[in-house]
């Protein structure tokens, strides 16, 4: 019950008399009550009372009381006033001249027309079936309760004192924070305004404050709008009504609905765990979703706009997602599209990227190589991204990433055919891949790596000279490694170690030790972006990872030790042919950890005994740091430079830098 002073209300429209019929058999299907407005004969004051409709028939109408504990006992000393009907298309009310007033019941006569009514302007949803519990805390004190009624205007709560507790102890003038549970998991917890209603009710005002998911951003996911547009399909945790909203933009983290605002039933804050982003019946994004923001929509009176986080999507869902925006923006970009590896070794060969000498390492492995580029452009594996911009059929840009460790992505194979715009197309694409998916997915995308040869001007360029102008190593690094073509070329290693010496696994404390050593020499991000810290010692995640898609990834670590002494950590990767055409996923790396003496002797003996064991003779090897082997008198075939950013640190920055020439 509510105790209000009756206002006069001014008259907008009116309905006819078989419109109220179907209005009060629509109340009655959905177990909403009518307002009863009953004013006291003797004091003035008006409340207003539940009761539930009867089917209707014809214009005679009967509905039952329903008891409050701050309902009057008896209705004897009250009036009626009028009978308030709270309807999905709005508000009427009216005052039949034929009533019959009971302790149970109430019968009364439909009039020929009601007028819309002031006493709501929002729709409220009765909630009491359902029994949604709430919390209501304010100053360290918790009242348990369960939920009335609801609106984005105010939500009625039926509290419990208790023995222990007073309703005395709540300030309406503080705030309080409302928890709302439905199947035993929040879905809002936010700050209310309190308004008294009398005997542990409170009329709740949720603070409607936009509440960002997200760290805001300078550079946000890129809004679109489609055409057509989805469609955003829920049940409402509170009301339990089904709700179908159109989505007025889409990003791959969130997106916008607008309601009509007598309607509204979504508030900041809101969790929504099922959702779905649906294009058509047939193509369905499952997702769950938070709204971050409720707003008047200026263009639409009437109106408001609705901004929703998205929290929770599958890996493959999101790279659909995503793949829809990029395309809307530009239909010749896509994003893990279905590639023939006839085309995309055609393109490789037109572009140089594969030149006549890394063919002739490769030539032989032709089958072995086909079956890896079938499983990674076919068969959609989540290891796996590559993004084309190709017109008529042809392919004209080509960047591809590879997930090599727990939580590091390495960039590859990025190639373009005269065409400056697909080279950065392809480079912008993954860039906007990666910083908006490591907010959704930060158990497995937190470092990018790639490796190239200094000589090669366009990632010297966007990534080199990025580090170069970031100057915080931690940020993002560059660090520079010996690559040998063939293991075959430590032939002539000694056939045994020294007196002293000994090859063993490597320990959480040799990787401490050499944690400390990269610190001394570089200070960058290696040992972070390879998973060769102490914390990841041991993870056979990926491999497992790699095991469910069809594909080889493995990995074992060893130290040279002397007199107990770690001097170099041999770190031996094998997976399937052609992932890595440099086939880095394939190689032996030495990390030196005293380099200041000159033992290549025992690192030779120790490369070559692991090529022969793990049948990796023709595989490459690289050393760290880059100058150990030229001060051994080594002769080296290349050197790359390994790039490394933190993306979870790195995002603001390298896009600004990214968007500079994208």
């Amino acid at each position: 019950m509510t105790v209000v002073k009756e206002n006069n209300v001014a008259q907008l429209m009116s309905i006819r008399q078989k419109q109220l019929l179907n209005q009060i058999n629509a109340l009655h299907y959905q177990k909403t009550p009518l307002i009863i407005c009953m004013q006291h004969k003797s004091h003035n004051y008006c409340v207003y009372l539940k009761a539930s409709p009867d089917p209707v028939v014809d214009e005679s109408i009967t509905a039952t009381w329903i008891k409050e504990e701050s309902s009057p006992p008896f209705l004897s000393s009250f009036d009626l006033i009028k009978i308030i009907l709270n309807t999905n298309r709005g508000s009427y009310e009216f005052k039949p001249e034929i009533y019959r007033i009971g302790d149970r019941t109430i019968s009364f006569t439909v009039p020929e027309t009601a007028v819309e009514s002031g006493f709501r302007k929002q729709i409220r949803f009765t909630c009491v079936e359902k029994k949604i519990p709430v919390t209501l805390t304010q100053n360290a004190i918790v009242f348990s309760g369960k939920l009335l009624d609801y609106s984005v205007k105010g939500i009625l709560v039926d509290l419990h004192a208790g023995e222990d507790l007073s309703f005395t102890w709540l300030n309406k003038n503080a705030p309080a924070m409302l928890t709302v549970q439905c199947d035993n998991y929040p879905v809002y917890t936010g700050q209310v305004t309190l308004s008294p209603r009398g005997q542990g009710q409170y009329l709740l005002i949720p603070d409607m404050e936009a509440t960002p998911r997200y760290t805001p951003r300078k550079y946000r996911t890129r809004r679109q709008k489609l055409v057509p547009s989805p469609d955003l399909l829920f049940d409402h945790p509170i009301t339990g009504k089904k709700v179908r909203l159109k989505i007025t933009d889409l990003g791959s983290l969130g997106f916008s609905v607008n309601e009509k605002a007598t309607r509204a039933a979504l508030i900041p804050g809101l969790l929504i765990k099922n959702a779905k982003i649906s294009f058509t019946n047939n193509l369905v994004i499952p997702c769950m979703m938070q709204v971050v923001y409720c707003e008047a929509d200026e263009k639409e009176p009437g109106t408001v706009r609705i901004g929703c986080a998205i929290l929770d999507i599958n890996i493959q869902d999101h790279l659909q997602l995503i793949n829809f925006i990029q395309q809307a923006q530009n239909s010749s970009t896509y994003i893990s599209n279905q590639i023939d590896p006839e085309d995309l070794f055609d393109f490789f060969f037109e572009t140089g990227f594969l030149y006549p000498k890394k063919y002739a390492e490769l030539a032989n492995k032709r089958e072995e190589m086909m079956q890896s580029y079938l499983t990674l452009y076919q068969s959609g594996v989540e290891i796996s991204r590559h993004f084309v911009y190709q017109q008529q059929g042809q392919i004209l840009g080509h960047f591809s990433t590879l997930r090599v460790y727990r939580q590091t992505w390495m960039n590859q194979h990025h190639a373009a055919l005269r065409s400056q715009r697909a080279g950065l197309q392809v480079v912008r694409a993954i860039s906007e891949y990666m910083n908006d998916s490591y907010q959704l997915n930060p158990t497995n995308i937190k470092y990018i790596i790639g490796y190239f040869r200094a000589a090669n001007k366009f990632p010297q360029h966007y990534f080199g000279k990025y580090v170069q102008e970031v100057m915080n190593p931690k940020i993002s690094s560059l660090d520079c490694l010996s690559y040998i073509n063939e293991a075959r070329r430590f032939v002539g290693a000694p056939t045994e170690l020294s007196s002293g010496w000994v090859l063993e696994p490597a320990t959480i404390s040799d990787l401490t030790e050499f944690y400390g050593y990269y610190q001394n020499v570089s200070g960058g991000l290696l040992p972070e972006g390879l998973d060769m810290i102490p914390e990841e010692f041991g993870d056979q995640t990926l491999s497992e990872i790699y095991r469910k898609c069809g594909l080889i990834r493995k990995r074992e670590l060893h130290v040279l030790r002397y007199h107990n002494s770690p001097k170099a950590l041999i770190d031996i990767q094998s997976s399937d042919l052609g992932l890595n055409l440099s086939e880095i996923t394939n190689a032996i790396t030495v990390y030196m950890i005293d380099p200041s003496t000159n033992y290549f002797d025992m690192v030779s003996f120790a490369v070559h005994q692991f090529a022969l064991q793990k049948n990796k003779m023709s595989d490459p090897v690289m050393v760290f740091p880059n100058n150990y082997l030229n001060s051994c008198g080594f002769q080296v075939d290349k050197e790359y430079s390994l790039w490394c950013l933190d993306i979870s640190l790195a995002s603001e920055s390298y896009m600004d830098w990214m968007n500079r020439y994208c």
